[in-house]
């Protein structure tokens, strides 16, 4: 009873039945066993053998017999080896039955009761004496049977709860099974002795001497003293069953120990956790329930633990949540099981709020168990729907924008056009006062009135200047101008404007002085030029005394172009407005004379075209510096410029004038004629095609207004006359147009655009280099 209660001890405690309730040990038991339930294991087959074999053969010790009876080494060691590897087989196969199968428990039994009797009958025949034994069939089978069915009982009373009570129960069935077993077994033996005939038949060799207390047949093995074996036996199996008692209770403390810190250990885990986490049966029951769970919740944990987890839940949650895991249990069917979603979490005080549950699965034998992490997310709900207001929001303004933009498109179409259509109407009849002017100077040379048409004349250019940076602008924001970029010298550029412009600054009290400079850049040198007439006309311009300075200094690895000088100043917060169109700080009144206020406009347009950069450092009231970074090149020899004098030919040719303005079209007849040329004024392209036909010549140069009557253009005017002279001869296209697009068709038929209001050098010019 001892053996087989230390046995069954020790089978159930590495089955783990004695970890309690505890969350960890569910866990234990769900992820399987080490290497201490083997150790546990071979213990019990060891006590419950040494048990039933000590009981043997204290029992056989127990037996009197007239003979003297000794026991062969060999099968005694055979009987104990049976004893513990054929019971411990079953215990085995009995403690491995996690998941209850009920077809292992009667195998189990079988094995342990096979072990006992496998035990009994080899030690029976490991027995040496002078008597032959005989067995009673019937008794035999009686003595197997016994030992199954009181293993069975055993094992089923120890294994069925974790209870040390009904381990008594079965080690007390177990210890009396073997005991019945074995007198049963007695019972069948027939013991007879050995007559003189068979020990003739034995031989000469056969010694019929038996030892007291220890005989044994010459040449069978090992005779052992009963006393001896007696004390052995005795002796052996407490102390072996005692230590093996002892060492279960030491290893079960220890498993306690550790099962208790492992499991402070995961309350530690689960309840410092920041989000609430729940564990729960198969029936929607709580088990466990956090801090942070209780804080979420408002509930503590036992008003929740033995409670359904529905109550956490509002409607229509509730109701559908047992349905939903009676479901899940049927069909394997997952809708939050290993996937997670956002429901809704009724608290204690009845308010609900949005959470995020994923809940994972696991088994613990056939119970299945349920862990439910989740989290609040009100914030992140709140966050998410501000990010969707943020972002219609941003769809407005977007729209808002783009309709904003659009608007300014179609604004600043409208000023492109109204632009073109304003100074094509301005441009034509100015135009003509030039021709005229020009006329008129050479026939009132030295008439009284020659002094009203020079004041005439120049307002005519001021006009000019002012018509001609619209057009700048025009044609920047057109995309028509291309940079041409090469490397050039910069202190000519310097000194010519430096002394065009003296004589203006003399005029209105002022010094320009200049920095020579021998270093050399790389860019356009028209453009480059533009800009700085447009830097030195505004220093003139809002410079009242003082003085005005044009240089360059080395910058790096670049050169800084300076145009400074000491007038009124700009504002700290106004030196980005400047660079606007139209934005003149310093002429509320709108004078003319100080032009439009386009001037840094187009500086700023070209010097981003160039990829030069532009600033401006200002005081109010002492002046202002304008500075231009360009870079450097290599400096090459300068040739000496040859200056040849423009004379007009001696012989004059021929001259196409087309144009549906009469009076342009007289008065650039009459400056023509005045310069000896012959004229053909037409006011279309059949009329001088006409024209040329009748005189049988070949013109010059042609010279075509762009806007003609009936929708014509003046470059299908010098198409139609190049198709009937044959040949190419020079044209150029006037136009008082400013449209972007009108400009880029005419540069891209290769003819020369002259901007009205064209000068009379500057005419003179373009027929002096046709020529």
């Amino acid at each position: 009873m001892f053996g087989g209660y230390v046995a069954l001890d020790l089978a159930h405690h590495s089955r783990g039945g004695t970890a309690g309730q505890s969350l960890v040990s569910d866990l234990r038991k769900a992820t399987g066993s080490g290497p201490g339930d083997k150790r546990r294991l071979a213990g019990a087959a060891l006590a419950l053998g040494a048990g039933i074999w000590s009981m043997h053969f204290i029992g056989m010790l127990a037996y009197r017999s007239d003979m003297p009876i000794g026991y062969d080494a060999g099968l005694t060691a055979l009987s104990f080896v049976l004893a513990v590897g054929v019971s411990g087989a079953g215990l085995f196969a009995v403690a491995r039955n996690r998941h209850n199968n009920y077809f292992k428990l009667p195998i189990a039994g079988t094995l342990t009761g096979l072990g006992i009797v496998s035990m009994h009958y080899v030690g029976m025949a490991g027995m040496r004496m002078d008597m032959d034994l005989s067995y009673d069939v019937v008794l035999v089978a009686v003595s197997v049977i016994v030992a199954i069915a009181a293993s069975t009982a055993a094992l089923w009373l120890a294994f069925r709860t974790s209870r040390p009570l009904q381990r008594a129960s079965g080690a007390v069935l177990l210890g009396l099974g073997v005991v019945t077993m074995h007198y049963t077994g007695m019972a069948a033996a027939g013991m007879e002795p050995i007559t003189e005939l068979s020990t003739a038949i034995g031989g000469a060799d056969a010694n019929p001497t038996v030892l007291p207390h220890a005989a044994s047949h010459s040449g069978q093995g090992i005779a052992l003293s009963s006393s001896l074996l007696a004390i052995m036996t005795g002796m052996g199996t407490l102390l072996l069953l005692s230590l093996a008692m002892l060492s279960s209770m030491l290893d079960r403390r220890q498993q306690a120990e550790r099962s208790a810190e492992q499991e402070a250990r995961y309350r530690a885990i689960v309840d410092t956790a920041v989000d609430p986490i729940v564990l729960i049966d198969d029936r929607g029951i709580v088990e466990s329930f956090n801090y942070a769970a209780e804080k979420t919740f408002g509930y503590r944990a036992e008003e929740v633990i033995g409670r359904n987890i529905n109550m956490l839940m509002p409607e229509p949650y509730r109701s559908a949540h047992d349905g939903y895991l009676d479901r899940y249990h049927r069909t394997g069917e997952r809708r939050i099981v290993g996937i997670g979603r956002e429901v809704d979490g009724l608290r204690k005080d009845g308010s609900t709020f949005p959470l995020d549950l994923s809940v994972g699965e696991w088994h613990v034998g056939k119970r299945r168990m349920y862990t439910g992490i989740m989290r609040d997310i009100t914030a992140r709900r709140a966050s998410e729907e501000a990010i969707l207001r943020a972002r219609d929001e941003a769809e407005a303004a977007k729209v808002e924008a783009l309709q904003a933009r659009d608007d300014a498109q179609r604004a600043d179409r409208a000023k492109t056009k109204f632009l073109a259509a304003a100074s094509h109407d301005l441009r034509q009849p100015l135009q003509s006062l030039f021709f005229f002017a020009h006329a008129l100077s050479d026939k009132l040379e030295d008439h009284p009135a020659a002094p009203l048409l020079a004041s005439m004349t120049d307002s005519l250019n001021g006009l000019r200047v002012m018509l001609d940076s619209l057009l700048d602008v025009s044609r920047l924001d057109a995309g028509v101008v291309k940079p041409s970029v090469t490397d050039f010298a910069l202190g000519p550029l310097l000194e010519r404007l430096s002394e065009e412009y003296r004589v203006r600054a003399a005029e209105s009290g002022l010094t320009l002085r200049h920095v020579p400079t021998s270093a050399w850049t790389r860019s356009d040198p028209a453009l480059l030029e533009r800009i700085l007439r447009n830097l030195i006309e505004n220093a003139i311009r809002y410079t009242e005394h003082g003085d005005i300075l044009v240089g360059c200094r080395h910058r790096g690895g670049a050169l800084r172009l300076a145009v400074l000088d000491q007038g009124i100043g700009i504002p700290a917060d106004k030196t980005q407005d400047i660079f606007q169109e139209f934005t003149q700080l310093a002429n509320p009144e709108r004078d003319r004379r100080k032009g439009l206020g386009l001037g840094l406009a187009i500086v700023r347009r070209l010097a981003g075209l160039l990829d030069h950069g532009v600033t401006v450092q200002s005081v109010p009231g002492r002046g202002s510096g304008f500075f231009l970074d360009v870079p450097t090149a290599v400096p090459r020899p300068i040739p000496k410029p040859v200056r040849v004098p423009a004379e007009l030919p001696d012989a004059k040719g021929l001259i196409v004038v087309v144009d549906d303005d009469t009076i342009i079209l007289l008065s650039m007849r009459a400056m023509l004629e005045e310069w000896g040329y012959e004229v053909v004024a037409a006011v279309s392209a059949d009329e001088a095609i006409a024209s040329l036909l009748n005189l049988g010549r070949q013109p010059a140069m042609i010279v075509a207004d762009y806007r003609l009557r009936e929708g014509r253009t003046g470059v299908e005017a010098i198409r139609d006359i190049y198709g009937v002279c044959g040949v190419r001869v020079p044209a150029v296209v006037l136009t008082g147009d400013t449209d972007p697009a009108r400009i880029a068709e005419v540069q891209r038929s290769g003819h020369r655009l002259i901007h009205k209001p064209v000068s009379a050098p500057m005419l003179r010019e373009i027929l002096t280099t046709a020529a």
